[in-house]
């Protein structure tokens, strides 16, 4: 998976894409934590605030656990156990984990872990990950992190990448992979996998710059033949006079040039090109005077 997503929804519309019935069946939006942190962007990268939905109860011991909250949370976890003092000197890429390591790796191990209009936009992808929340030796604000969780990729997707992102397919997953002191680790764990039901399509390289956050990196552009460069009005009319009016050349003689790219230049006259002109004009007279050679 490569380090690229996208949020442009301002903060109150993700709010709304992201309702949800509590235990009790009440509809609900979650609230946000920090929103000010957070900036919508068509071309977000490691390092940017991104939206990201837990339980309230990693906030709030006596919340309930069903209940949601949507923070503002840097991507690329620091573990609340890295000691640096300045969380950018973390040497391993988090952006990312992988489901069949994430157990066991020391990185990903955490410490202990309204207005009811209807959303009518388009679906959040959701992507599974974990979050931790770093706070600096020395004192100061903590910092909230997080990595997305990758699966090997689907059928549909392997031929552009052999990773994909964990995806939480449909309310039900959403809440077990959330509600977690009511669902066990290892269920959790069951809703990690690959998935067909998504849909993708090719994007410009202009995401390849983060400082690219326009529309356009969205957009879907195609991946058929190359076009041909669009010919100048007068190097068609080059093209045409030299396929109509200039000598024929034996097979062989020279190569066949079928490259619109080529650009024929009109003959100099030169001296030799007007002697070679004389020639051609008595070539058919055997009594024509030729001229002395040495």
């Amino acid at each position: 998976m490569c380090g690229r997503t996208a949020c442009a929804l301002g903060a109150d519309r993700i709010r709304r894409a992201c309702v949800y019935r509590d235990n009790h069946g009440r509809t609900r939006q979650p609230e946000w934590r920090d929103a000010d942190k957070y900036s919508p962007s068509y071309n977000k990268s490691p390092q940017s605030n991104s939206p990201v939905l837990v339980s309230r109860r990693h906030f709030e011991k006596d919340a309930d656990s069903s209940e949601r909250v949507l923070a503002a949370m840097r991507w690329g976890l620091v573990p609340a156990w890295f000691r640096e003092a300045d969380p950018s000197k973390m040497q391993y890429k988090t952006c990312n984990c992988r489901s069949d390591t994430m157990m066991e790796k020391l990185s990903y191990k955490a410490d202990g872990k309204d207005d009811d209009e209807e959303w009518k936009g388009w679906r959040l992808l959701t992507m599974a990950g974990i979050f931790d929340c770093w706070e600096p030796p020395d004192g100061g604000d903590a910092l909230y992190t997080y990595t997305i969780i990758t699966v090997d990729a689907s059928k549909g997707l392997s031929d552009i990448h052999n990773r994909m992102p964990a995806i939480l397919d449909g309310d039900e997953a959403i809440r077990k992979w959330l509600d977690f002191t009511e669902v066990s680790t290892q269920e959790a764990l069951r809703l990690i996998h690959s998935t067909e039901n998504i849909a993708f399509h090719p994007v410009s390289t202009i995401v390849n710059n983060s400082r690219n956050n326009t529309p356009e990196c969205l957009a879907p552009i195609g991946l058929g033949p190359k076009t041909e460069t669009k010919v100048s009005t007068s190097s068609k009319m080059m093209l045409d006079w030299v396929k109509n009016k200039s000598p024929k050349k034996e097979e062989g003689d020279l190569p066949r040039w079928s490259s619109q790219f080529i650009q024929i230049a009109a003959p100099k006259r030169t001296s030799a090109g007007l002697m070679h002109q004389w020639l051609k004009k008595d070539e058919g007279d055997p009594c024509a005077k030729k001229p002395k050679t040495q």
